[in-house]
């Protein structure tokens, strides 16, 4: 994976329905932008609820139009979707089964840890990042305040539909 040809993705697990569809557009044009723009082709999703899931659908359907870029899933740990639904659990399964390649970054059950052990292995995997983050004061947040110390270059697009 050429660092400097990826984005990582970062976002809230909880996501207002009604703004689903807004955040699948700006998705888009942002991956698509990067696309043309940077030559990313690399993708790197963190397996988790919400935004995670939303990216990762959004760079799977991106494939038919640019079938160069990859979609690899950074996952912190076995078994992290135990305690989903059962509908939660088989668009999960079903991203994992349609990526490139999908990665434990430790090797047993959740800990305290694990998500932050994921977020740092992306942002040391990366160059750039699509981000949606409404809360500084999150797990998100923090994920992009050592992303850009890291000088990655962020877009969150929470920016572009709330502001």
């Amino acid at each position: 994976m050429d660092k400097r040809r990826t984005c990582f993705f970062t976002g809230h697990r909880r996501i207002a329905e009604d703004k689903k569809e807004i955040i699948r557009a700006r998705l888009a044009e942002n991956i698509e932008n990067l696309i043309v723009t940077q030559g990313v082709c690399e993708f790197i999703a963190g397996g988790a609820l919400g935004f995670d899931t939303i990216a990762a659908e959004e760079v799977l359907s991106l494939r038919g139009k640019y079938p160069n870029i990859r979609l690899t899933l950074y996952l912190p740990c076995h078994g992290q979707e135990k305690l989903w639904t059962n509908a939660q659990k088989y668009k999960y399964r079903l991203v994992m089964s349609r990526a490139n390649d999908y990665i434990y970054v430790t090797d047993g059950d959740y800990t305290d840890t694990c998500m932050m052990e994921r977020n740092r292995r992306m942002i040391e995997s990366s160059s750039f990042c699509i981000a949606f983050c409404l809360l500084a004061a999150s797990g998100t947040g923090s994920t992009l305040r050592s992303a850009r110390a890291a000088g990655i270059t962020v877009r969150n697009i929470a920016d572009e539909i709330y502001n």
